[in-house]
């Protein structure tokens, strides 16, 4: 039996354009009542949005894919072990077949056939070794997995049109005579494809599954497939189904997945943990704690367990790979850690090589401070003590990024691992987001006497203030807006452009403060930045964008403006998919006016226009369904 291994995740930096990520961040409220979606002021949960990312949740949950989209990070099972007996031609599989079952791919497979020989392929995850290469595991290693819980085996497959096939599929059965074996195996035995997608479904009560390094596999032979030298099948949505949720934690992808021909379809399994960060607080609010605790677990393992950089050095990366974010078992990363937090990325299919994105792989303080503001929320409602110490250790990395000499924070560290430099711009919307972290984060040490590293409740205070006096530098009276924040010099205010969330960031944080005029920032938001009732990014207003415009329909809540609430709150509803998801925008390419730089392969620099889509994006959802539930995550006052 000789092995051939398809390279699946080469840790190899490459640059792809950060489509809809950047320096920003998005915000709202954890004190204010819940409401219902009529704003009647009653206490319901009453949040179609809410329950769409419960349901997500779920949905991760109960399924452990061995093959779901090319190269989606919720498959499991990524290498490739190729069997042979006798002397047949390799079997081709292309993992990019757009012949799907559902979703946007399928594996496409031609096996040739010859008389006497068999060939197959086992789906395994493999082991890679620190600073190596993936590689398939016959068992010479211990590194399978526990599916125990897991009651069937589901596939779905079809032959090529006008033909039929015979195939054996099979689970298990890896390393019979190594070292580590798997603990069981079973089989269809030889089944008939047409050309019509079929489910098929390996029951699992009987099988022992506590050891799985071969997650699924098939074989066929010309025996029992006359009068051809070769077959042509496919294999799409392949995965293991449990009864009651999988207690790995999760991460949901951003955004939902488009073809391998569109624009941005290399962000379709990047989990951003901003958006993250805003789930966990719509659950919460929502009342769906498991679910909520599921995504913040999932935040709490890639804090501790970053593949190269401690908590102190760096706190959450700005993204991170959709689905379970422990590594496979068996792998290591470049620096020797194990378990790590698995990075959004894509296989690319002309390269084939594993490319990672140059905004994902950095630290952005703002997403940081929101990782904060969730952590909070989940230990007020659980009482466990590792989220708050969770978000002790964030605010104390981001105390590192303080600007003594021009206030404010930095804006994080950039770049891929080995070549990380911190940045030189405060983002005023930064300093909203530490300033409300911080100002939470104090009142839940005061209630419990709780300090951190000699650091107590009113160092915090402290720090927050100084936050403060930053964003309030950044507010232009005569416009009645805040500014961006400052040029990588970190002096020369950026007025570049002006984005719409730093001013609804600005109201939910500030909206008491004597030192800005509400109402003329309001003015101001409904003059420059309003597209069919609600609002744009930035103030060309060529679309709708939906993320902000439920933060102007959380900041209506929050000053008390029902009628507006209502009317906007009603708007969103409508523009709202049935299943409670909303899009990011209201249309393809709504621009921002913010170009994002990272570096190719070749060391060039390579400029992209950050736009919005109109794709289902969780960060929208989540911020529809804290709207319909009128909360307000950036209040300090009551926390």
């Amino acid at each position: 039996m000789k092995q051939i291994i398809d390279f699946r995740s080469i840790k190899k930096s490459l640059y792809i354009s950060a489509i809809a990520v950047a320096c920003f961040v998005i915000g709202c409220n954890s004190s204010s009542s819940n409401v219902n979606a009529d704003g009647d002021g009653e206490d319901k949960y009453n949040s179609p949005a809410a329950e769409w990312l419960a349901a997500q949740v779920d949905e991760y949950s109960r399924k452990l894919y061995v093959y779901r989209d090319y190269s989606d990070s919720r498959n499991n099972f990524t290498q490739r072990g190729l069997m042979i007996d006798g002397n047949v031609g390799e079997p081709q599989m292309d993992e990019a077949s757009p012949v799907a079952f559902s979703g946007i791919t399928s594996i496409k497979v031609k096996a040739p056939l010859r008389y006497g020989c068999w060939s197959g392929y086992y789906f395994g995850n493999g082991i890679m070794t620190s600073g190596g290469e993936p590689q398939f595991n016959w068992g010479d290693f211990r590194a399978g997995m526990d599916l125990r819980g897991a009651v069937k085996f589901v596939f779905h497959a079809r032959a090529e049109n006008g033909q039929t096939a015979r195939v054996n599929f099979f689970i298990g059965g890896v390393g019979d005579d190594k070292q580590y074996p798997d603990t069981d195996r079973k089989e269809t035995g030889y089944i008939t494809l047409t050309q019509e997608w079929k489910r098929f479904e390996i029951k699992l009560s009987n099988v022992n599954l506590s050891y799985i390094s071969g997650g699924f596999g098939w074989v066929t032979n010309l025996n029992n497939n006359s009068d051809t030298d070769e077959i042509t099948f496919y294999l799409d949505d392949i995965y293991y189904e449990f009864t009651k949720p999988h207690p790995a934690p999760v991460f949901l992808a951003s955004y939902e997945a488009v073809p391998l021909d569109r624009e941005g379809y290399f962000i379709n399994s990047a989990a951003y943990s901003y958006d993250l960060a805003m789930t966990v607080l719509a659950l919460s609010y929502a009342g769906k704690r498991e679910q909520a605790c599921k995504v913040a677990d999932g935040l709490l393992f890639a804090l501790y367990n970053d593949r190269k950089f401690s908590v102190s050095e760096r706190g959450l990366r700005n993204g991170y790979s959709a689905g379970n974010p422990e590594s496979f078992p068996g792998w290591v990363s470049a620096s020797g850690k194990s378990p790590f937090a698995k990075l959004t990325g894509f296989f690319d299919i002309d390269s084939k090589e594993w490319w990672e994105d140059y905004y994902s792989d950095s630290y952005s303080t703002g997403n940081n401070a929101w990782a904060i503001i969730a952590f909070l929320e989940v230990w007020r409602q659980t009482e466990k003590i590792e989220y708050l110490k969770a978000a002790c250790a964030i605010a104390d990395y981001l105390y590192t990024l303080k600007d003594e000499v021009n206030g404010g924070f930095k804006g994080g560290w950039e770049g891929f691992d080995d070549s990380q430099k911190k940045a030189g711009y405060i983002s005023t919307e930064h300093c909203i987001d530490i300033y409300s972290a911080f100002s939470q984060l104090a009142s839940a040490m005061e209630k419990i006497s709780y300090t951190s590293g000699g650091r107590n409740a009113q160092f915090y205070r402290n720090e927050a203030a100084y936050a403060r006096d930053f964003v309030i530098r950044m507010y232009d009276p005569e416009q009645g807006l805040f500014y961006t924040g400052t040029k990588p010099d970190g002096i020369t205010v950026n007025d570049d452009v002006y984005p719409l969330d730093v001013n609804t960031w600005g109201l939910m944080a500030f909206y008491n403060d004597p030192a800005i005029d509400v109402q003329k920032i309001l003015n101001t938001i409904e003059s420059r930045f309003s597209v069919d009732g609600m609002y744009d990014f930035n103030d060309d207003r060529d679309g709708v964008w939906w993320e902000g415009s439920l933060q102007k329909v959380v900041v209506e809540k929050v000053l008390g403006n029902a009628a507006k609430y209502n009317a906007q709150l009603s708007i969103a509803n409508a523009a709202a998919n049935a299943d409670g998801s909303i899009t990011a925008a209201n249309r393809d390419g709504v621009s921002t006016g913010i170009w994002l730089e990272g570096v190719n392969a070749d060391g060039s620099i390579k400029g992209n226009e950050w736009k919005y889509n109109k794709r289902i994006h969780i960060g929208a959802t989540a911020w529809l369904a804290i709207a319909q539930l009128g909360r307000n995550p950036l209040e300090v006052s009551e926390n």
